[in-house]
């Protein structure tokens, strides 16, 4: 099984999910650094298709979070057979980071052009620039027309499972899986190879 990994916004190439894959499911993994080319949804939707575009064929699509937002992006629009299956899918990002910074934060980063951010873990702050989340306003909903799988928990604290449902609503190649879980699917793992037999059947 030949599986192109996509982290999330905060994540690394050497996260639990693509050491999961390869260590317990034994798949053959491959995870590139998502922010190689920006921050930006653009940016790292450049960055799969470069991996699409330069790799051998993969057997599956699989991202987390903002990296899920960017596969769906990278096959937008692509006419090949791509199986996806997308963990959290930061669908909406725009209004969802919004609401959770808040209406007087959203215009103070518009107005100041750039605003801080402490991720979990890092020891230091991430410096985003207002054009991230005109860039998120632009990118936010791509149009899932490839076999998809959606994971998305119930608890989830960062991306409401809505957005997902929103996304899948619309696509008649989607299934979505609601799962009692939080974003980081910490428990769902075990899902992983069911959801890929659906996508590949």
């Amino acid at each position: 099984m030949r599986v192109l990994f996509a982290h999330g916004l905060w994540s690394t190439p050497g996260g639990s999910k693509p050491a999961y894959m390869k260590e317990v499911l034994g798949w053959d993994v491959f995870c590139p650094d998502m922010r190689r080319n920006g921050w930006s949804i653009s940016a790292q939707t450049l960055t799969i298709r470069q991996e699409l575009e330069s790799s051998d064929a993969f057997d599956v699509l699989i991202g987390s979070s903002f990296g899920a937002l960017a596969i769906a992006n990278a096959v937008e629009e692509y006419e090949g057979d791509f199986r996806l299956i997308l963990l959290a899918p930061a669908f909406g990002v725009y209004d969802t980071l919004a609401s959770q910074i808040g209406d007087s934060s959203m215009e103070t980063w518009r107005e100041d052009g750039i605003r801080s951010f402490a991720p979990p873990d890092w020891e230091e702050e991430v410096l985003l620039p207002w054009s991230f989340m005109e860039d998120a306003l632009s990118c936010g909903w791509p149009v899932l027309q490839h076999r998809t799988a959606i994971l998305h928990g119930r608890g989830d604290e960062v991306v409401p499972v809505e957005n997902s449902y929103r996304a899948s609503r619309i696509s008649e190649t989607t299934d979505l899986m609601e799962v009692d879980d939080g974003h980081r699917l910490a428990e769902s793992l075990d899902m992983l190879q069911g959801l890929v037999s659906m996508v590949l059947a």
